[in-house]
Formats: C-alpha cells, structure tokens, sequence
C-alpha cells in the first residue's frame, strides 16, 4: 500500500509538476506581449505627449505667423494701392510737365528770338548813330572854322582873301545838300535864297559889298552861326536818344536773358 501509494503519489506528483509546467509554458508569452504592449503604450502617450505639445508649438507658431502673414499682405495691399496712386499721379505730372517743357522751350525760342531781333536793331542803330555823329562833327567843324575865319574878319566878306571865300561857300553848298532835311525847318526861305546866292556866286557877294552894297556880309555870318549852334544841338539830342537806346536795348536784354535763364 505504502509502495502503491507512493507511486499513485508520484504519478500525481507528476502529473501535478506537469499541469503547472504547461500553464506557465502557455503564460509566458502572453505576460510578455502585454508587458509589451504596456511599454508600447507608455511609449505612444509619451510620444502622444511630445507630439501634443509640438502639435501645440506648430499651432500657435500658425497662429501667430498667420497675423504676421495677414497683417503683412494687407500692409503690402495697402502699399500697392499708395504706389498705384502715386503711379497715376506722378503719370499725370510727367505728362503736364511734358506739357509745360514743351511750352517753355517755345518762349525760350521767342524770347531768344526777341533778343536776336533786338540786337540787331541795335547794332543798326548804333551803326547809323556813329555815322550821324562824325558827319556832325566834321559838319560842326567846319562850320566852326567858316565862322572862326569870317570872326576874324568882323564878318566882312570884302576883307576876306578870295580863297577863304571860295572855301567858305564850298562849306555852305556841302552842309545845304547834305542836311537839307534837317536845314529845312531851321532856315527860313530867306535865308537860305541868301546862302543859294552866296553858294552860287560868292564874287558877287564880295563885288556887291566893294560897291557898298553889302546887306549879305553880316547875314551870312549869322546864319552859318545858327547852321553850327542847330548842328550842335542836333548832337545832343541824338547823342542822349543813342543813350536812351542803349539804356533801353540793355534793360531789353537783361530781362530775355533772365526770361531765357529762368
């Protein structure tokens, strides 16, 4: 009995340590797939967590960089719409100004033109004011010198020498012919029938005066004072209009050259 049961308790024994051996066998696996699994879940809420908070970092970096973004295109549309603005504006001032170019240089021309018209007025009458003034000096020279001859004669033709007579009347003739223009409205017909006379024939003055009839003696010499003192005169006056001229060509110019400059 003893040896039977210890064998029926061998057989159960073994049977038992059997049992055991295959339940572990069959729990190992499964006890490290779940420890498995458990790391891989702490693993995935770990990485769930760290992909929260970089999900939450990219969220507020959107966020933010949007109102950065939005607020730079509406700056940048706002911008667009200053310099198409301005586009159009500056547009219009390049046309007007192309307008006012175009205008300017038309008065730059006309004002240079003016100039050029001036000046060439001028240098006319510059030119005949020069010649005016020689034939007046020369003419007030020799009158000077006829009448500083007849002076010295106390304006008697009888004492003069026949060649100073002749010289004289030549004077006479000359200044007649060439300021008759200007003689006409300073001699009356009078005197300038006695100067023709005189000029014409100045022996018969002198036959006239050895006669003793002399009334052209004093005549002439008065008139070719009034000839010299008229000549004279005539002088001033052109002289002073040359002036005005020139004071009026320069005012003239400056003010073109200025118009011109501007």
């Amino acid at each position: 009995m003893a040896v039977g049961a210890t064998g029926l308790d061998l057989e159960v024994h073994a049977t038992s340590s059997l049992t055991f051996d295959v339940a572990e066998a069959k729990n190992r696996p499964v006890s490290k797939v779940v420890t498995l699994l458990k790391d891989m879940l702490k693993q995935l809420e770990k990485e769930a967590e760290e992909d929260e908070e970089i999900y939450d970092q990219l969220a507020c970096w959107c966020e933010t960089n949007d109102k950065e973004k939005t607020k730079s295109i509406a700056d940048a549309e706002a911008h667009i719409e200053d310099l198409t603005t301005k586009i159009e504006e500056l547009t219009a001032g390049s046309s007007r100004l192309n307008t006012e170019i175009k205008n300017l240089e038309k008065e730059v021309a006309e004002n240079q033109n003016a100039l050029d018209q001036a000046t060439a007025i001028r240098q006319k009458e510059l030119a005949e004011f020069n010649a005016e003034e020689k034939d007046l000096l020369q003419s007030i020279s020799a009158l000077a010198s006829a009448v500083t001859v007849l002076s010295k004669h106390n304006g008697a033709l009888i004492q003069m020498p026949e060649s100073h007579l002749a010289s004289i009347a030549a004077t006479v003739n000359y200044q007649l012919s060439k300021w008759a223009p200007l003689l006409k409205g300073v001699l009356k017909h009078s005197e300038r029938k006695a100067l023709a006379a005189f000029v014409q024939n100045p022996q018969d003055a002198l036959i006239q005066q050895k006669s003793g009839y002399a009334p052209q003696s004093g005549e002439i010499f008065g008139i070719l004072k009034q000839m010299k003192e008229s000549f004279e005169t005539n002088l001033a006056d052109t002289q002073k209009e040359e002036m005005q001229n020139q004071k009026a060509y320069d005012e003239l110019k400056a003010a073109k050259e200025e118009e011109i400059s501007a």
